[in-house]
């Protein structure tokens, strides 16, 4: 792991040797700063919501959301920074709830389901090694409440060479050793001579990445928009031709195409509500000693595929889906009972658990011709989950079920995760069964 002391004392010293140009940098990069706060405007919840500014250094973006009425604390790594962020505070007569400083891949301090949102905007720039940047976005998702969004800000990874063309166009021939190393793997390690240490995202393997630690990703922004390294103009204007550009930036910044060739990305992502009522339902099936399968979009997620939940679905023998009736009463919307459509027959219940709707079949079949063929649950997959051991169907199981309703769009998603011997020989079974 490169988050180590020795990195940590580096880091720190470049922010110490210039904090206040820190400060100033969202007074040279106004656009980058204004559609930020735009996307922060869109996705906060309503004051005065508890926001961690993880990262946050001088306190530009921890002051702007305070005076709009947010309960703000500010985390960094940089003792210098955040003495800054209390002198320009102090000076601004803005009341931040709490400073502190720490490492954003241990928020210890915090328990689990701390804030109303949380900003990533800076830390994920300083570490090397994709450990530790899975790491700093799980803690930032093991903080903020269910339904809350986090702030991922990255480097995109031609910003260095952007900045060469500008500035240092000698750069390719002084330190060519350095710009392959930038261009082929994104990092910028220490140097004996100081310096700026960084990563540097493709903004390809930014949704992937937050996506892994169960973050939905809503979006991702360029958040120079347009004007990335030719901003100086725009930057100077005011009044309507400012917020033109501010309007039109903000706009484009979610465009694929620009995110190349803009300096920072910021993902916009919200730690989805079905997972916390999926690790209360796993905790208390476990205990009771119930067998189940997470099936659907959510059984999909659990495995990373990129698949939208928008419920829960559970399958268990008939006897079970009685059991979790009891277990989960005061959960109850449409109470458990035998139900038989057209195409499907099961016993079948609806609950609630804090506005995620999980529905639970027990005995499921559907119709084949003119015969019933159970659902298939001839397999079982465990997925780690949050500390727990959650059960699923093999991908394998779930491409064939997609295949038998029709659900080729889904299909197409699962099948380059299959293994396909394993593929093979689950529909030759179904198809001796009369099952598809």
């Amino acid at each position: 792991m490169v988050d180590t002391p020795e990195v940590q004392e580096a880091i720190q010293a470049y922010y110490r040797n210039d904090a206040e140009r820190e400060w100033q940098r969202m007074e040279r990069h106004r656009t980058e700063f204004a559609v930020t706060l735009r996307a922060l405007e869109a996705h906060l919840p309503p004051t005065p919501a508890r926001v961690l500014d993880c990262g946050g250094g001088p306190g530009r973006y921890a002051q702007a959301l305070t005076q709009r009425g947010y309960t703000v604390t500010l985390f960094d790594l940089s003792p210098d920074l955040l003495a800054l962020a209390r002198a320009r505070a102090a000076e601004a007569g803005v009341t931040i709830a709490d400073f502190a400083q720490g490492t954003a891949t241990d928020l210890s301090r915090y328990p689990d389901d701390t804030f109303d949102a949380v900003l990533l905007m800076g830390p994920l720039y300083h570490l090397l090694e994709e450990a530790e940047r899975r790491q700093a976005l799980a803690e930032a998702y093991r903080v903020v409440k269910p339904g809350g969004p986090v702030f991922a800000s990255f480097i995109s990874r031609y910003a260095g060479h952007r900045y060469a063309a500008r500035a240092e166009m000698e750069y390719l021939l002084t330190r060519p050793e350095e710009s392959e190393a930038l261009l082929a793997h994104g990092t910028l390690p220490p140097r004996p001579d100081g310096g700026f240490i960084a990563y540097f995202a493709h903004p390809l393997e930014v949704t992937p990445l937050c996506a892994s630690v169960g973050l939905d990703v809503e979006t991702v922004l360029g958040v120079e928009g347009l004007v990335s390294m030719i901003e100086e103009g725009v930057n100077s204007l005011e009044g309507e031709a400012w917020d033109a550009w501010v309007d039109l930036n903000y706009r484009l910044s979610a465009d694929p195409s620009l995110h190349g060739a803009v300096e920072h990305l910021l993902a916009i992502c919200r730690k989805p509500c079905w997972r916390a009522a999926l690790r209360s339902i796993a905790q208390t099936l476990a205990s009771a000693g119930i067998d189940y399968r997470v099936v659907g979009g959510a059984g999909l997620a659990l495995r990373g595929l990129p698949i939208p939940v928008r419920d829960i679905d559970l399958e268990m023998t008939p006897a079970d889906v009685y059991r979790f009736e009891t277990l989960f009463a005061d959960r109850v919307v449409e109470r458990v009972a035998w139900s038989e459509g057209v195409e499907w027959r099961s016993h079948f219940g609806r609950f609630d658990f804090d506005g995620v709707t999980v529905e639970v079949m027990g005995g499921l079949s559907r119709r084949v011709g003119d015969h019933w063929a159970p659902s298939f649950l001839m397999t079982r997959a465990d997925v780690a989950f949050e500390g727990l051991s959650v059960a699923t169907s093999t991908l394998e199981e779930d491409a064939l079920s997609a295949i038998r309703r029709g659900r080729l769009d889904r299909a197409a998603v699962i099948l380059p995760h299959c293994d396909p011997e394993r593929l093979q020989a689950l529909l030759r079974e179904a198809l001796v069964n009369e099952m598809f």
